[in-house]
């Protein structure tokens, strides 16, 4: 019979081997992972908390901003309110004043129609005439309403309305105002009506 092997004094002697795994090592950062989180979770509710602080006091200036610009409109408009209301009591004013002056005028013109009616006197009745053309030309002249001067001066577009012409041999003559056949007016250096004239041109060969 084969001889059993015996283990020799050395194999029964040796040791068995254990390993040892610590894991305190990963438990600890896990630990330190978490407490970072937290500490990031303690910071952003302050952080958003200060940004929502900031927007509402921008908020805020923004409609002190607006209730300020609508007080300073309104301040405008009622300015330029009482500024027009200024403006009519004065045109107003003067309206009235210009049309006390024109109504004698016009009593005048209507004792002259009420002339013309019950008198055959030409005469009179052309004097009565006279004397309310010249009033009323006394009254525009002393309101700043002047007439345009036509005599001995050449065509002005300007102030002159061509209503006619007449040929001339005299180069001179070229352009120049032959004859005025109604009156111009100008006021405070405005026109307000055109000299209705009748204008001499170079007769062509």
């Amino acid at each position: 019979m084969p001889k059993k092997k015996t283990k020799s004094s050395d194999e029964s002697n040796e040791e068995p081997v254990i390993n040892i795994v610590d894991r305190r090592s990963s438990l600890i950062d896990e630990e330190a992972g978490d407490e970072t989180h937290n500490n990031i979770d303690e910071r952003l509710p302050s952080y958003v908390e200060q940004l929502k602080l900031e927007v509402e006091e921008k908020d805020k200036r923004l409609r002190e901003y607006i209730a300020a610009y609508k007080e300073k409109t309104g301040e405008n408009d009622d300015f330029r309110k009482r500024l027009e209301k200024d403006n009519d009591v004065r045109l107003d004013q003067f309206k009235a004043n210009l049309f006390a002056r024109l109504v004698p005028i016009l009593d005048n013109l209507n004792r002259a129609v009420q002339t013309t009616g019950a008198n055959n006197d030409i005469e009179a009745i052309h004097q009565g005439v006279g004397m309310v053309s010249k009033q009323f030309a006394r009254e525009l002249k002393n309101n700043g309403v002047e007439a345009i001067e036509t005599q001995n001066r050449k065509f002005n577009p300007q102030t002159d309305e061509v209503v006619m012409t007449e040929e001339t041999n005299d180069p001179e003559r070229d352009n120049m105002i032959v004859e005025e056949l109604e009156p111009g007016y100008i006021f405070k250096e405005k026109l307000i009506k055109a000299a209705r004239v009748k204008v001499a041109h170079l007769k062509t060969p």
